[in-house]
């Protein structure tokens, strides 16, 4: 969907049992082909929240909306340290992997149905990271209200030191959703960014996403998980 000046970028998957994914990684290309192939469910960045890679994670927060996971895993003989979001609807969650090969980010939930009528109000889990420092990342809260009449939708989405605001649309037959003019402050550092989100469930009941700003090689990166 997107490559980055260093070669990382924006992709979206999608898994024999509907389960939707979009995330940011290294080397983006070559995550998207080794993808392709019949490899290890448990490596790279289709790594979804439901991995048993992770099931031996320990619970390090549980919050109203959600329950974090903190710890270290072992994949394809790399130790890497993972933050886990998992949404109380069990539709939604997020994967935030840092390793000394690149970062990655990843966003996934259960396949699309449709959508309803109206305007609903998603809440849940955001996240960002610096990611020339990696090996972190701020949580916090957001906030999304999609009106699917006028296939419209705002966010708001903060950190203790980060805001991320602003519209986009909603393509109500994938269930898919843009924004690529989102305002940004993270660390007193100010630009635009873009969003690639996703609606989960039979009629919508959950969302995730990933985000950047918007230089050649983003500074700040970061993703959310909720539901309504």
């Amino acid at each position: 969907m997107k490559q980055f000046s260093d070669g990382a970028g924006v992709a979206r998957g999608t898994f024999a049992d509907g389960t939707e994914t979009v995330f940011i990684a290294s080397n983006v290309a070559g995550v998207v082909s080794a993808a392709n192939k019949i490899v290890d469910a448990s490596v790279g960045a289709t790594t979804t929240y439901r991995s048993q890679a992770f099931s031996d994670i320990p619970i390090s927060e549980t919050l109203s909306t959600a329950v974090v996971r903190r710890g270290t895993v072992t994949l394809a003989g790399q130790s890497v340290n993972v933050l886990i979001v998992e949404d109380n609807s069990g539709d939604a969650g997020l994967v935030y992997l840092s390793a000394s090969g690149g970062d990655v980010l990843t966003a996934s939930g259960a396949g699309f149905g449709t959508a309803p009528s109206g305007a609903f109000t998603y809440n849940g889990v955001h996240i960002i990271a610096e990611r020339s420092v990696g090996g972190s990342a701020q949580t916090g809260t957001f906030s999304l209200t999609a009106d699917f009449d006028n296939k419209t939708f705002s966010y708001s989405g903060t950190t203790a030191s980060s805001s991320l605001t602003g519209n986009g649309t909603v393509d109500t037959t994938s269930g898919r959703l843009t924004s690529s003019d989102l305002s940004s402050v993270a660390n007193g550092f100010k630009s635009s960014a873009t969003m690639y989100g996703q609606l989960h469930g039979s009629s919508a009941q959950a969302t995730s996403g990933v985000f950047h700003t918007n230089e050649s090689d983003p500074n700040y990166a970061g993703a959310f998980a909720g539901s309504r």
